[in-house]
């Protein structure tokens, strides 16, 4: 950066001596005109009363026009000189200035060219690497960007989407088949029934809705268990009356036994007797043959 100092008095006295030196010296007018006037006394042209009163005319009239010439000319000159100064202080200072501009215009330059590069990176990160004619369009575009990668992503979620959806159709079928075996095995295994309504505390004012004639697992089970019910009573009552039968036998046989009312004979009696007519019930049809 170029440093100019300016002064800030103007330099006029010396110029003004300077101009005044030059007017009275060497080849000048005055000095002419002085030259002339001695000539033409020596010449007898003049007198010297005359040469007094031209020089003195010439004198005062060179002096104030010295003066005052030479003034103005100084004031010219030192303004012309401090002009000057105050051109090159304000070229210098626009030298600085072009040089900022030229350090901000390259400055904006690398910017420029680092946006530039920038947007090329992200041009490549997204869409990846293009190829252009000689007119500038794309002819062909790689798959290795961002935008290419999210449609592959878009196309997997896509066919996840349907595959779930394929799922989720299974789900409802095996949803349907659930609901179908939980009606289909509530109505095998008790029938049809209607409720009145559904709390807390479960199912109200189930009634039986299917008609006698069908036969559910239940009813089944029913029967079965109360077949088992009477074989087990059966083979109870059968033991029992073994049993009975066999202490009768040794007690005849021992011939100490009374059987006359209200005798241990009489009483042992009755029980084989009681025995025999509960297995007597035991192998009938009847729900009566198990005792409750």
């Amino acid at each position: 950066m170029a440093t100019i100092s300016v002064p800030s008095e103007l330099d006029v006295a010396d110029k003004f001596a300077i101009l005044v030196a030059q007017s009275l010296s060497g080849n000048s007018a005055y000095i002419r005109a002085k030259e002339t006037i001695q000539e033409m006394v020596e010449k007898g042209d003049i007198d010297e009363t005359q040469k007094a009163e031209i020089i003195a005319s010439i004198v005062g009239s060179a002096t104030n026009n010295i003066n005052s010439t030479s003034m103005s000319t100084a004031l010219a000159w030192a303004s012309a000189e401090k002009e000057i100064e105050l051109k090159k202080l304000e070229l210098a200072k626009q030298l600085d200035i072009l040089d900022q501009d030229a350090l901000i215009k390259q400055a904006q330059v690398d910017q420029t060219n680092t946006a530039i590069r920038l947007s090329k990176i992200e041009s490549k990160r997204i869409y990846g690497t293009a190829v252009f004619d000689v007119g500038g369009n794309i002819t062909s575009l790689d798959s290795t960007g961002k935008v290419a990668k999210d449609m592959e992503l878009t196309d997997e979620q896509i066919g996840k989407i349907g595959f779930e959806n394929d799922l989720v159709q299974q789900k409802i079928k095996e949803s349907y088949a659930a609901v179908h075996k939980i009606i289909a095995d509530t109505y095998v295994n008790y029938g049809s029934y209607t409720y009145s309504g559904l709390t807390v505390g479960g199912v109200t004012g189930v009634t039986q809705s299917h008609s006698g004639t069908f036969k559910t697992l239940s009813d089944t089970q029913k029967d079965i268990a109360i077949e088992q019910a009477k074989g087990y009573t059966y083979n109870a009552w059968a033991n029992a009356l073994t049993g009975s039968a066999s202490m009768l036998g040794t007690a005849i046989a021992s011939e100490v036994f009374d059987f006359t009312p209200g005798s241990p004979g009489q009483l042992l009696l009755d029980t084989i007797l009681g025995t025999a007519q509960n297995l007597k019930s035991a192998s009938s049809t009847s729900d009566d043959a198990v005792p409750f």
